[in-house]
């Protein structure tokens, strides 16, 4: 670490048993959102994190809605002199323990690491358990040293699934939510050796496409090039968007300052490739991936089924095929309006064809100026040793427009993990290294802002 307090420092390394329990505790509940049958997972890990924001002396409580409830613990002084609110999210991705190198991916192992000192391996982890224990332990810290800041924890249970009600949780709790600004840590380094801070996120929207154009399959013998393919026109589908313009529409380049900032990240291409299990790219050219990825647009395929499915070939021409995709838009791009655009493109060339807009994510552009932002860079700073670079994140948070919106307050990040760490992927892992920083960075902001 870099020049804190020593009585920080001590605090923080001592903190290891502690955080270690009770990451465990929060990875072993089986928090998965997506394609969930039941609540019952996902209340259990609520009321384990309510439990452990409790022992941390925050007035803990969860807090209900039309979907699964949220957490929120208050740290309170009876005469602040900021308020901060500190957004996470309990939920987590499916996990296929056939791609984990552990038996159950829900079942967390503690490795040792020669350059990482600990690795806590489990899904949530780092996404995004790991990085929101790191706030709790600051906020426990800053409520003992009595230091005059009030900070709210908030913890969200269906991120993962694009917070389809946590508008609910956020008027429900207006008041207690009151703040002068939300720190995020839901985002990632570019490089292992380079802190950084995100100032924007990007957007997104997804769709299914679908297209019947038979009652049954047939033989492609028998039919075949007389009766239209829908795997084939989906297919041809994919690649006319891909090459069309139209969700390109009301992009803003990133300024100099910004690309400056890019380029002092510490992307590094090689180490990219590797935490990511990437055998090729697109391009090779540094620049032009972090444009890629922070700052423009892009639109994906996450599959296209039909027809026969099974091993071998089955020589079938397919009746019904389905093309799930979605877009990652940046900020002055509107989803809604894209979703719209995307419906006219697909019926001027397949008008038969079904398009089920899914999901709408707001993109959002943070600030990099003022009292909160200058208290992450030299928390950041003194934390790590190194000064951070601004740069923006890649993937989509549909709480943070949300926050932004209805408590009026700007949303700042303070990212902790790194891109090896394995967001959504198998083998998910956070790392003690990190936690420190985390816990020591959270603690300097608060105590910075409290002066």
């Amino acid at each position: 670490m870099g020049n804190t307090s020593d009585g920080l420092n001590a605090k923080v390394d001592q903190a290891e048993p502690w955080f270690r329990a009770h990451l465990r505790t929060l990875v072993e509940h089986k928090t998965v959102s997506p394609g969930k049958t039941g609540d019952d997972d996902i209340r259990a890990g609520a009321e384990a994190a309510r439990r452990l924001m409790q022992e941390a002396g925050g007035e803990a409580e969860l807090v209900e809605c039309s979907g699964t409830p949220s957490v929120l613990a208050r740290f309170t002084h009876p005469q602040p002199r900021a308020r901060i609110v500190v957004y996470n999210h309990l939920d987590v991705q499916p996990a296929d323990p056939r791609r984990w190198a552990q038996a159950d991916p829900f079942t967390m192992e503690v490795r040792a690491h020669p350059d990482r000192e600990w690795l806590y391996c489990g899904r949530g982890s780092t996404d995004d358990k790991g990085p929101g224990l790191c706030a709790v332990w600051a906020a426990s810290w800053a409520l003992q040293q009595q230091l005059p800041i009030d900070v709210t924890v908030l913890w969200e249970t269906e991120e993962e699934i694009g917070s389809p009600n946590f508008a609910e949780v956020v008027h429900a709790r207006r008041e207690q939510l009151d703040c002068d600004a939300v720190i995020v840590s839901d985002t990632i380094w570019p490089s292992d050796a380079q802190p950084a801070i995100s100032a924007g996120l990007r957007g997104s929207l997804q769709a299914i496409l679908r297209l019947r154009t038979a009652g049954k399959p047939a033989h492609s013998g028998l039919v075949g090039g007389a009766a239209r393919n829908p795997v084939r026109e989906l297919a041809a589908l994919a690649t006319a968007i891909d090459g069309a313009r139209f969700w390109h529409d009301g992009v803003v380049p990133p300024s100099a300052d910004e690309l400056q900032g890019f380029l002092r990240s510490g992307f590094d291409l090689e180490y990219f490739k590797s935490a990511h299990d990437l055998h090729g790219l697109e391009t090779d050219v540094p620049l032009e991936i972090m444009l890629r990825i922070w700052a423009r647009p892009t639109f994906e395929v996450h599959g296209l089924t039909g027809g026969h499915m099974g091993p071998g070939v089955k020589t079938i021409v397919p009746d019904e095929a389905e093309l799930k995709i979605s877009f990652r838009l940046v900020p002055n791009q509107d989803p809604q309006a894209l979703g719209a655009r995307l419906e006219q493109f697909v019926h001027a060339l397949r008008p038969d064809v079904e398009v089920d807009v899914s999901g709408f994510l707001q993109p959002y552009r943070g600030p990099t100026e003022g009292r909160v932002h200058e208290a992450i860079a030299a928390a950041l700073t003194q934390a790590t040793g190194r000064a951070p670079v601004t740069v923006r994140e890649g993937g989509s948070i549909g709480a943070v427009p949300i926050l932004a919106d209805l408590l009026g307050s700007p949303v700042h990040f303070l990212p902790l993990s790194l891109p090896e760490h394995g967001y959504h992927a198998p083998n998910e892992r956070f790392d003690w290294k990190q936690a420190k920083v985390g816990m020591t960075a959270f603690a300097e902001v608060f105590r910075r802002l409290s002066a």
